[in-house]
């Protein structure tokens, strides 16, 4: 009899009965259940900063010595014993990074002894499920409750716990030491070379763990799935790059192999892989046979018989992993299930996800899971060319302003996470670059599928089901002001104190991306005179933003070939299309250019070309430097407007101001007096373009809330994604000249009196617009700016003048 007592930090087995061995078989007491809900209990209680029981539990190996047989002996008959061990597993398997949520900076969470001792629990964990049967055991336990449809509460809540513990064993780390030494006996028997993460894979899909997940997203309960499946997905391919599976599908595609996972198809082609597959599950069903159950055992003779054909069983698993302990093995099993994936389950699990993110107070989403996603399967889209309603169903507009709001989002949340130095920047940071990503990768996907090329029997369906739709996506992006600007935020704020050159690329790239697709859509004829190019591109030529290519070019040793390109295409234009060679002749773009130069690295005659003049252009600047230093001879130039001073005089500080205010003897009467003179005041002093980018603002989250963009939204994501999810609304200083209102300390104040910017806030970034406002409020606060432009987009006739609520706390 096994028992265990967990009071202290070295536990010792006694006090609760789990189970007995007997002929090296498990099984299960009658006080198993109320054993295992106690241990959940005192887990739910354990110390969160010396993790005493938990440690416990891996000191005393309790997953391998009793939860794992438990799970093989009772997924069958006991299925309230069987929940509750999973229920456990989970519980003990978390992610060291998951049991603390603190994103306090530099802050030791844990000891490194207590690290220490977490990490070999994980170990173990890992180690435990390299076991066939207990794989199985969840899997098929995970089928039997998918066939109950319709699935129970109790059942959905099941499904999760199992996948949620297939996901902890995936993310697990291995033991980093040689395998013989330390790995369990049920590991070294099999003698092989193949990492533990792909051997539980390969364990996994040969169980039919690929088609579960597809079954589970047909379900009418997917959306409370989703969540948990993307995790897992993310999991299964945390060891493999997408160029590397990619490949892997092109040769697939090549050999006109079939690469459904659905075992009713007897006619597909046979792969290199299938008889593999096929040996694989006829062992898993030897096994299944010979498994331990309570009812199994009989006479010796039968024990023995049954135990030769176990040995054999796994002399047979064996030699199998010794034929696939190769990576490129792993890769063909990963690309079919790939595969299948992209085509019956990626847009289910994507429009999933995105609808559920943009539900209020939902925190159950991990938006960095969602990105995953998008970044990871986005390129495959383009092997699946032939499946033009996959991505139908996947670029929309509504992905796409989403998009546009989490890289606002993030941006913001970086900035803020700068400041305040006790926050970690680290996870925004990781967020706000898997946003551009995916919205590079919605671009290439969207570019790539346009230019496939079809045979001549093809090309009727092509144009009636995809081109149209083509044409009109693009249309859309065009209309989107909000996309085409918010690479230029991007490239304002970015601070390499805290940001990579590689997240300064991805800008640079999927800003290029964004380019090339607007230039196909301007050339559409049907669309020529919606949008003018250049004047969208004069906007990158301040010399803020040259800097930030020249940046991003002092690693064009390293760089991508398409990073490259990217940064050359907008020098040229600068320089040669806009006639702003001045702005290219800072030492950040002149010293790696020289290099470039000297070394002759190998750039296509175009960039060449673009060198050469530069190179004559400094030189001639060098010969006027006379004339340059004296201004009263020189033509100036105009300054760029980002460095355009909005001077007040006699401006006060800003804690001076709200004393002034704020000291009258009623300030709650006083300060709508107090908004109109500060308004007078900045018009006096040249804020008109400021003061009209905030009565603009609020006419827009006005229109909103009048639905007048209903089945536009992408003309307005920003605002329309908050109204969705009823969050206040971010007033986005798209342009140099809307950042500089925000550098002045009236501007400030002006937009705290209004409740735009909180009042008792440490720290902020955008000014937001509270969700609570209604539209006749939003239209009365537009009136103090003056009266309302022509160009508006909803009718005026259904908002009428209200009272303001003063000092609104949101």
């Amino acid at each position: 009899m096994d028992w265990l007592h967990l009071n202290g930090d070295a536990p010792s087995r006694m006090l609760i009965p789990l189970g007995t061995y007997y002929n090296k078989q498990y099984y299960i007491s009658d006080q198993c259940l109320l054993c295992l809900e106690d241990l959940i209990r005192q887990l739910n209680c354990d110390d969160t900063k010396t993790h005493s029981r938990r440690r416990g539990f891996g000191y005393i190996d309790l997953l391998n010595k009793d939860l794992k047989p438990i799970l093989i002996s009772s997924y069958r008959n006991w299925p309230k014993v069987f929940r509750s061990t999973v229920k456990l597993s989970v519980a003990i398997t978390t992610p060291i990074e998951s049991l603390v949520c603190d994103r306090t900076r530099d802050q030791k969470t844990y000891s490194s002894y207590v690290t220490y001792e977490l990490k070999q629990l994980l170990y173990k964990a890992k180690e435990a499920f390299l076991d066939l049967s207990a794989t199985r055991a969840i899997i098929e336990h995970s089928k039997l409750l998918l066939a109950k449809q319709p699935s129970s509460r109790d059942e959905i809540e099941l499904l999760n716990l199992c996948l949620l513990l297939i996901r902890n064993i995936l993310d697990a780390p291995e033991r980093p030491v040689e395998p013989d030494s330390q790995m369990s006996s049920y590991s070294q028997s099999y003698n092989i070379e193949l990492s533990q993460q792909n051997e539980i894979v390969c364990n996994i899909f040969a169980q039919g763990f690929g088609k579960l997940l597809l079954d589970m997203l047909a379900c009418p309960q997917k959306g409370q799935l989703v969540v948990t499946i993307v995790q897992v997905i993310a999991a299964i391919y945390k060891d493999w790059s997408v160029e590397n599976i990619q490949e892997k599908l092109n040769i697939m595609f090549e050999s006109s192999v079939n690469v459904s996972f659905d075992d009713d198809e007897k006619n597909n082609p046979t792969s290199p892989l299938e008889p593999l597959c096929h040996t694989l599950q006829e062992a898993l069903t030897v096994m299944s046979s010979t498994s331990s159950s309570s009812a199994s055992y009989g006479d010796e003779q039968k024990m023995t018989k049954k135990q030769r054909q176990k040995t054999s069983t796994l002399k047979l698993c064996s030699t199998l992993w010794e034929n696939v302990s190769n990576e490129d093995a792993i890769s063909q099993l990963l690309g079919k299930f790939t595969i299948d994936f992209m085509l019956n389950g990626f847009s289910v699990l994507l429009n999933e996800l995105l609808q559920q993110l943009k539900q209020k107070g939902n925190h159950l989403v991990d938006k960095s899971h969602f990105l995953w996603l998008l970044v990871n399967c986005l390129p495959f889209t383009s092997q699946l060319g032939q499946k033009p309603n996959i991505l139908k169903q996947v670029l929309t507009t509504d992905l796409m302003g989403y998009l546009i709001w989490v890289v606002v989002q993030e941006t913001e949340n970086v900035q803020l996470d700068s400041i305040n130095t006790a926050i970690d920047p680290k996870p925004s940071l990781r967020r706000l670059r898997l946003g551009v990503r995916a919205i590079f990768e919605y671009l290439q996907a969207l570019e790539k599928y346009s230019v496939i090329r079809v045979s001549d029997t093809d090309k009727n369906s092509f144009s009636q089901c995809s081109e149209q739709w083509i044409f009109q996506l693009r249309h859309d992006l065009l209309a989107m002001a909000e996309l085409r600007q918010l690479f230029l935020l991007l490239l304002r704020h970015f601070n390499n104190e805290f940001q990579t050159h590689q997240c300064l690329g991805d800008i640079i790239c999927a800003n290029h991306a964004l380019l090339l697709t607007l230039e196909r859509a301007v050339q559409q004829s049907e669309y020529r005179a919606s949008f003018d190019l250049d004047h969208h591109l004069k906007q990158f030529c301040t010399s803020t933003i040259m800097a930030r290519y020249g940046s991003a070019l002092e690693d064009f040793k390293t760089n991508d070939y398409f990073v490259n390109e990217s940064i050359f295409t907008m020098l040229r234009r600068v320089g040669c299309e806009f006639g702003r060679f001045d702005l290219l002749c800072q030492p950040i773009i002149l010293r790696p250019l020289c290099k470039i130069w000297e070394e002759e690295f190998e750039i296509c005659d175009d960039w060449h070309d673009l060198i050469e003049r530069l190179m004559r252009k400094f030189t001639e600047n060098l010969f006027n430097d006379c004339e340059k230093l004296s201004p009263h001879k020189s033509k100036q130039r105009p300054p760029d407007i980002e460095s355009f001073p909005f001077l007040e005089s006699d401006q006060q500080p800003l804690d001076a101001l709200a004393e002034e205010f704020t000291s009258k003897h009623d300030p709650l009467t006083e300060t709508y007096g107090d908004i109109k003179l500060l308004i007078h005041q900045l018009t006096s002093a040249g804020f008109n373009k400021q003061l009209g980018w905030i009565q603009s603002s609020l006419l827009t989250a006005c229109a909103t809330r009048l639905h007048s963009y209903s089945g536009r939204e992408f003309n307005h994501p920003i605002c329309c994604s908050c109204a969705t999810m009823k969050i206040p609304c971010p007033i986005v200083p798209w342009t140099e000249m809307e950042a500089s209102g925000l550098r002045s300390e009236h501007f400030r104040f002006l937009l705290q009196l209004m409740g735009l910017i909180p009042q008792f806030s440490q720290y902020f970034f955008y000014p937001k617009i509270p969700s609570e406002w209604s539209a006749d409020v939003l239209y009365s606060y537009a009136l103090l700016f003056g009266p309302i432009p022509d160009h508006i987009h909803f009718d005026l006739t259904l908002v009428k003048k209200v009272p303001l609520p003063i000092l609104p706390d949101f």
